[in-house]
């Protein structure tokens, strides 16, 4: 919308410059004297008629008139002065002091405070000049654009018009302003076959009236279609949105966009960033979807979430606000000290509820816990409870053959500040733990491993300090089994399901 009313400016304007003036191959007598009060040969000029006057010319339905003109017959010149206009029916008319005409270069150039206008539009500049043989308009030095129905105002230093093709360029300090938007450019062309705006360098377009503005290196605007596409980087902001992206792709009708590469969006109201290597937005922001690297980044004061994923797709019910999202294949949630990988996520804002799916695992310090299934309650930018459903374990690492396990049917992890304080183990509970004896001289503390306790118990509750397990307390009538390091039977070493993944551990995120 807004980019389509710039150029209807644009092609008003340049379109003027050719109206007068003979293409290429046109015949030599394009203009006739129609009248002048005087008309005699010029004493000063061979072969050279003088006419002054009221001097009007006419070619096809657009007539010329000035205060006196020169006709150099021999050399097929026209010299026109003094309150030259041109006029083409009742629409269009150009006011200049001089014009020149030279027949064999097919050439023509009006001069002196130029200007032109129709019913919509006037441009003023200090000459414009049409070279038929490469059939193009131009501007040299600055020209200004304004509109005759609403506040709107177009300046560029040049100005080019190829009627061949039908193509406009507006090049060196392209600026326009209209009380809902200004667009500064270095070069802007517009191909009227396709109904296409080009930019060729440096663009910004400030929309006053949503307090957004548009930057970019190179891009298209197809004005039917009102489809534009920007790339060498393109950013689009407003007061509380950043976009960035490699290449950018919107339609306006539909409301529906597209960036590829290095995209990278900040709202500032919710202190949240997108990341992806694609993404798509439906009408009304209703879908996003982010593919290939996505990450989003909640930022808060204490610690900074990220959701790493191959797919995250976000969704928005615009009747209710409430917000819901699904991440998709080798998911990673990192949020302080607790990091999480499973291959699916879902997060519903309606009832600040996580689900992992397809064996989640997470890991506080050397402390890892997984599950069939686990979700979680997030909200305040805070885990509070985690649920953790069928074969669920705890393991803690004291050396690679030797680790604290705990496993039952159903685990509640109770977090503060995204730190685990307990966990709270229900049916069919195992555990497996080390006693750890420690030995003080003068300068260190040696621990070493005295024996492995193996129990047997309904409900467990084990509680951590520093990420570490401190004690954990038996609530139902455990069965207990000691056995000394040098007799533990291999067998007994890790309880059934266990599995040590350490090293699907996500690592930290480091974002430009």
């Amino acid at each position: 919308m807004i980019l389509q009313r710039i150029l209807n400016i644009l092609i008003s304007a340049l379109f003027l410059s050719a109206i007068f003036f003979p293409s290429q191959g046109s015949a030599q007598e394009v203009i006739k004297l129609i009248y002048a009060k005087t008309v005699k040969d010029a004493e000063e000029h061979e072969n050279t008629t003088k006419a002054v006057g009221n001097v009007q010319f006419e070619h096809d339905n657009t007539k010329l008139f000035c205060d006196s003109a020169l006709f150099f017959r021999s050399l097929d010149i026209v010299h026109a002065y003094g309150k030259v206009q041109i006029n083409q029916g009742d629409t269009i008319n150009i006011f200049g002091d001089s014009l020149k005409y030279y027949g064999r270069e097919n050439y023509s150039k009006i001069m002196g405070n130029v200007r032109m206008r129709d019913n919509e539009y006037k441009l003023t500049t200090d000459s414009l000049e049409y070279d038929g043989n490469l059939s193009r308009g131009l501007y040299k030095n600055h020209a200004v654009i304004t509109s005759l129905k609403e506040d709107l105002r177009l300046t560029s230093v040049k100005g080019y018009y190829y009627s061949n093709n039908k193509t406009f360029f507006f090049k060196d300090s392209v600026y326009a302003e209209h009380p809902e938007y200004k667009l500064n450019s270095d070069t802007l062309e517009f191909r009227t076959a396709s109904s296409s705006a080009h930019f060729h360098g440096p663009t910004t377009i400030y929309l006053d009236s949503s307090a957004s503005t548009v930057y970019c290196q190179k891009g298209i605007f197809y004005t039917n279609e009102e489809h534009i596409q920007l790339w060498d980087g393109a950013t689009m902001m407003d007061s509380t949105k950043t976009l960035y992206a490699d290449s950018l792709i919107y339609n306006q009708k539909t409301d529906i966009g597209e960036g590829f590469c290095n995209v990278d969006m900040y709202d500032s109201t919710e202190n949240v960033r997108f990341k992806a290597d694609y993404m798509h937005k439906s009408a009304n922001n209703e879908t996003v979807l982010l593919n290939d690297n996505a990450i989003v980044v909640q930022y808060s004061e204490s610690d900074t979430l990220y959701l790493l994923a191959d797919t995250i797709r976000h969704y928005q019910d615009t009747l209710t606000d409430q917000q819901m999202s699904i991440a998709q294949k080798e998911v990673k949630i990192i949020n302080g000290d607790l990091f999480i990988r499973c291959d699916s996520a879902y997060f519903s804002e309606k009832d600040s509820i996580l689900k992992l799916h397809k064996e989640p695992i997470m890991w506080q310090d050397q402390t890892q816990m997984f599950a069939d299934s686990i979700l979680a309650d997030y909200y305040d930018n805070t885990f509070h409870k985690m649920y953790l459903y069928y074969n669920s374990m705890i393991i803690t690492e004291h050396d690679t053959v030797h680790y604290d396990q705990v496993k039952g049917k159903f685990m509640t992890a109770t977090l503060d500040s995204n730190k685990i304080q307990k966990v709270h183990i229900e049916v069919n509970s195992q555990t497996l733990y080390y006693v750890v004896k420690e030995e003080k001289d003068s300068l260190v503390t040696t621990k070493t491993l005295d024996g492995m306790n193996k129990i047997d118990c309904n409900e467990i509750l084990i509680y951590f300090k520093g990420g570490d397990i401190n004690r954990i307390s038996f609530l139902d009538q455990p069965t207990s089994t000691f056995y000394p390091m040098n007799k533990i039977p291999a067998k007994n070493l890790y309880l059934k399901g266990f599995m040590w993944k350490i090293g699907l551990k996500p690592e930290p995120v480091i974002l430009e």
